[in-house]
């Protein structure tokens, strides 16, 4: 007698195809949370940044900041 091979069938294919899409989608969250974190990172450079540009700013103008304001009201 010969070997039979065993083919999946349809339910186990399935499961396979969407295991595969799943690891699919998790390598594609993972890049975006990655983007993410250094999308952050230069945001928090460039506020930090605009706000010394902003102090600056308002040194050279001789504007008192918001929070000069509340200071000298004390």
């Amino acid at each position: 007698m010969g070997v039979v091979i065993q083919f999946p069938d349809r339910k186990k294919l399935l499961l396979m195809e969407l295991q595969e899409e799943l690891k699919m989608h998790e390598e594609e969250i993972q890049l975006c949370l990655d983007d993410l974190e250094s999308i952050n990172e230069h945001i928090v450079e460039l506020t930090t940044a605009y706000e010394e540009l902003l102090k600056l700013l308002c040194n050279l103008q001789g504007i008192p900041l918001p929070e000069e304001r509340f200071n000298d009201k004390r």
